[in-house]
């Protein structure tokens, strides 16, 4: 795991690629390296983990210096790619994994990102072709950006290290960005929120060459079809592939760590690994801790899965204060305002793990794969519907009083025609208009940063396609940035290439069996974690920002959003901002949850802005620019 950067192109730079190695300092404190020839500089920050010796260094260069890379993640089946490789007379001079990459390349070009079983960023500089390639992995777990001045392209791991490498001191906030952020809390492909600056796409390769750029998918997990399979048989499937995914998950020449909460995921993870690791004692667990308990606290049930195997426990502990403490250190880590108020819970359980460890297990993607939001639930509802009256009351008598408004609003949002109906819509274009400035208005209107989605195949279809592409991206760019920020890889088991596949091969009655969400897990789970988790309600790691906002922190929250020197007034229009902050804070709904849940995400998203423009102000010395203005040096 690491930091990697570079500059290609007539003016391709050592200077810039220097200044991004600084930037990213965090992401590798074991080491840096760079590496350069005409029209190309290669740069890489080091976390070591798998081959801790010199041999291990990056950037790595072929034996007859045609090919460079520099690698950010790790690859999980290269031993098996070693020995084909070997076979076919390739010859190794490290352990490392990367290494891998320059051989695969060699021996299948194009076809070699196929075959890796990993999370990646890859930047591979192949000196016949005169081109350079950047590669992410299939589900999008590392991240790696891109752009270009014309006379150079800047790529790096941290979009920051590409805003200090150019020497601008402006910069326009894009508006497809910023207008996909204010609807979801999201953005989409390769969208960002600064104008010019993109994400390469999960399971694209970008190549980049004296004609251009261009843009090629080597894998797409959301095209896929359902297997014929009973439910006892995807439970047992279930089992092995899960198995052999952490199996391939402990490579490491270092401890590992694992996050812990009260969830099915976590627990499987941590369980596995432990029956693996016991000689070692096992992987520390680590648990984020709210002083509000009750509804919020998981610690209870994350120390009875950690009991169960003697494994050691530690707990993070969350208070305002320390939301307070530490919220614009997390989102100058994001880099840019990302989705979820679960982020900076992540970034201080996170920090706690980076004490003692370099490597942290966690649950990511099982939700997403094997059916586990209520959203599912809902489709689940609707086909039944269109069968028959009874299959409707049947499934209906599945559901949790938890579940029921994430069914109704997901219903509201269907009948409403809404484009993306599976995915909550937080500010809508009328309260756009009400609170931003006229300008920012407009600029919103002609570039409203739609994406076209495929219509093909059912609602089933259509929805794990929707959360494949749009939504765990999002969530992965955010583990990134707040495991990195602490220089600790957190590796994903459920999103590996095999359990991947077995998961899309579920049809969909197999994976809400009986009418349960995540059921093929769940039912794998018994006997293995405590029977008492299975009557706990599923909760997402939930905090009491709403209560910490209209409490201890109101003030605070106040002089942010509405005070003179709040960022936001270059976005929004001041009163109609104040007026919205005291509906907020007076509002009925704070007094159920579930209802006031939507608009404490708008809050922690205006919060998330201003913290992102005034520190970029203030720490990069760039001036964020609303969107419509044109960027400049």
């Amino acid at each position: 795991m690491c930091g990697i950067c570079g500059s290609h192109g007539p003016d391709a730079s050592a200077e810039a690629v220097a200044t991004m190695l600084r930037q990213m300092e965090h992401r590798g404190p074991d080491g840096e390296g760079s590496w350069q020839a005409p029209g190309i500089v290669l740069g890489h920050r080091r976390l070591a983990i798998v081959d801790l010796s010199e041999r291990g260094r990056q950037p790595m260069i072929s034996g007859d210096g045609h090919i460079a890379i520099s690698v950010n993640g790790e690859i999980y089946n290269y031993t098996e790619l070693r020995r084909e490789l070997e076979q076919h007379g390739h010859v190794f001079v490290s352990d490392c994994d990367s290494e891998t990459v320059i051989h695969a390349w060699r021996q299948w070009g194009e076809d070699s990102f196929r075959r890796f079983n990993g999370m990646f960023a890859i930047a591979l500089w192949d000196a016949d072709q005169k081109a350079l390639h950047l590669v992410r992995d299939r589900m999008g777990i590392k991240p790696i950006y891109y752009w270009n001045d014309g006379a150079q392209t800047l790529f790096a791991s941290d979009m920051r290290a590409i805003v200090a490498a150019s020497g601008w001191r402006e910069w326009s906030i894009s508006a497809s960005g910023l207008s996909q952020y204010l609807t979801y809390e999201n953005r989409f492909g390769a969208q960002t929120m600064l104008e010019g600056v993109c994400l390469v796409e999960p399971g694209h390769r970008i190549r980049i060459d004296g004609n251009g750029i261009e843009d090629f998918c080597f894998a797409d997990p959301g095209l896929y079809e359902a297997a014929d399979m009973s439910f006892p048989e995807a439970v047992s499937g279930f089992k092995a592939t899960f198995g052999e995914a952490i199996d391939r998950h402990l490579m490491s020449d270092v401890p590992l760590a694992s996050y812990l909460s009260a969830g099915i995921d976590s627990g499987m993870v941590t369980l596995a690994a432990a029956d693996r690791l016991s000689a070692d004692g096992g992987p520390t667990a680590f648990t984020g801790r709210f002083d509000a308990g009750g509804w919020y606290d998981e610690a209870s049930g994350a120390a009875m899965v950690a009991a169960s195997r003697g494994l050691p426990h530690r707990l993070a502990s969350i208070n305002a204060e320390s939301f307070r403490t530490h919220f614009d250190d997390l989102v100058f880590a994001l880099e840019e305002p990302r989705m979820g108020t679960g982020a900076l819970p992540q970034y201080l359980v996170a920090m706690e793990v980076a004490k003692t460890h370099k490597v942290v297990l966690t649950g990511h993607g099982g939700d997403e794969l094997f059916s586990g939001y209520p959203v599912f639930k809902f489709v689940l509802l609707v086909q039944a519907l269109k069968r028959s009256p009874a299959a409707f009351f049947k499934a209906l008598r599945s559901l949790r009083i938890s579940e029921l408004p994430h069914i109704g609003y997901f219903a509201l949002a269907a009948l409403s025609g809404r484009e993306k109906p599976f995915l909550p819509r937080l500010f809508s274009p009328a309260l756009r208009q009400r609170l931003l400035c006229n300008g920012v208005t407009s600029a919103l209107k002609a570039s409203p940063g739609t994406v076209t989605e495929p219509v093909a195949g059912t609602a089933f279809d259509r929805l794990m396609r929707q959360y494949l592409r749009d939504y765990l991206p999002g969530l992965l760019v955010v583990e990134d940035k707040v495991s990195m920020a602490h220089a600790l890889e957190s590796r994903t088991p459920f999103l590996d290439n095999e359990l991947v596949a077995f998961a899309l091969s579920l049809p969909a009655e197999v994976k809400l069996d009986a009418g349960a969400l995540k059921a093929v897990p769940r039912a794998a789970a018994r006997g293995i974690l405590p029977e008492a988790l299975f009557s706990m309600p599923k909760r997402g790691f939930p905090n009491p920002l709403g209560a910490w906002l209209r409490g201890p922190l109101s003030g605070w929250m106040r002089e942010r959003l509405c005070g003179e020197a709040s960022a936001l007034n270059r976005l929004f229009e001041p009163k109609a901002l104040e007026s919205h902050v005291e509906r907020y804070l007076g509002s009925w709904r704070r007094r159920i949850r579930p209802l006031d849940e939507i608009a404490t995400h708008r809050i922690w998203m205006l919060l998330c802005l201003e913290s992102w423009i005034r520190q970029f102000d203030d720490k990069l010395g760039v001036q964020l620019q609303p969107p419509g203005v044109k960027e400049g040096r």
